[in-house]
């Protein structure tokens, strides 16, 4: 589903007869090639896959993009997408079932979100010269309309960093970012499962984005 489609969903009205939403968890584990040192990688985590983008400055197809250590979110200055992140610390990917909200900030001129603080990651110096992720979780909070002039919908997703590396054990093939993520995609905060819901068949809905899913 393209963010245009989720768009698209914010206005339309349907009646029906019975209808049940069943609300789902995008969980992926994702290793991005971003060993170009002049070009930016760019991922789309509801697709769960990298993107080929003409115009990012432009584009809202991309949640992430990724350049050897470097990484991006769409919004502030390297995008227009609105997206904004936080990092949570002294925390299990795991025991993260809520996003927060409020707090998330978007990348700016001086410094990215993930550059914040210590970072994504530690530079080990000699005689190893390894990158090693940090134990934090980021939460990102992504406009479905970024061009709305309200605020929200959103949705969510938590990320931590597995690696760096093509093969991380033996810390080979350096520039290759393995990350870990949950989208969720009925509009919540949370990142558990929910219980589909029924709906009465009298009444009319006016659906969201998270309302229906596009098969």
């Amino acid at each position: 589903m393209t963010r245009l489609m989720y768009t698209t969903l914010l206005f339309i009205t349907v009646s029906i007869t019975g209808f049940t939403v069943d609300a789902e968890l995008h969980q992926n584990k994702l290793t991005v090639d971003a060993t170009d040192r002049e070009n930016w990688a760019y991922v789309n985590l509801t697709e769960g896959e990298t993107v080929d983008i003409a115009d990012p400055a432009n584009s809202m197809a991309w949640d992430l993009g990724f350049k050897r250590t470097q990484v991006i979110v769409n919004g502030g200055v390297s995008g227009p997408g609105k997206t904004g992140a936080l990092a949570l610390e002294d925390i299990s990917f795991e025991d993260v079932l809520e996003a927060p909200e409020e707090e998330y900030v978007s990348d700016t001129e001086q410094i990215t979100t993930f550059a914040r603080g210590d970072g994504w990651y530690t530079y080990t110096g000699p005689p190893n010269h390894w990158v090693l992720p940090n134990p934090k979780i980021y939460v990102l909070r992504i406009p479905v309309d970024p061009t709305a002039e309200s605020e929200g919908p959103y949705y969510y997703a938590k990320v931590r960093f597995i690696g760096y590396y093509e093969n991380n054990e033996t810390k080979e093939g350096s520039g290759y970012i393995s990350i870990e993520y949950v989208l969720q995609d009925n509009g919540t905060r949370l990142f558990v499962e929910s219980e589909p819901t029924s709906v009465d068949a009298k009444g009319k809905l006016t659906t969201t984005w998270a309302s229906i899913k596009l098969k």
